[in-house]
């Protein structure tokens, strides 16, 4: 999910997971280049949700040579 601030989103996604009695845990450094952040919950079952900012926003890819 696209997001201003992506770790506050998935700070209060988790929040709001765990008050509805699911498990919720934060991964803010899956990808250390890219500013996304994971959800992991048992509230989906083989998926987690994500946060990032928006395209523009991301840094641009490195060429592979």
């Amino acid at each position: 999910m696209v997001a201003a601030h992506p770790l506050g989103a998935a700070r209060d996604a988790a929040q709001f997971l765990q008050s509805r009695g699911f498990q919720a845990r934060i991964v803010d450094d899956a990808e250390p280049s890219l500013p996304i952040v994971f959800v992991v919950t048992d509230a989906f079952s083989g998926t987690v949700l994500n946060f990032r900012k928006h395209v523009t926003q991301l840094p641009r890819p490195t060429p592979v040579p």
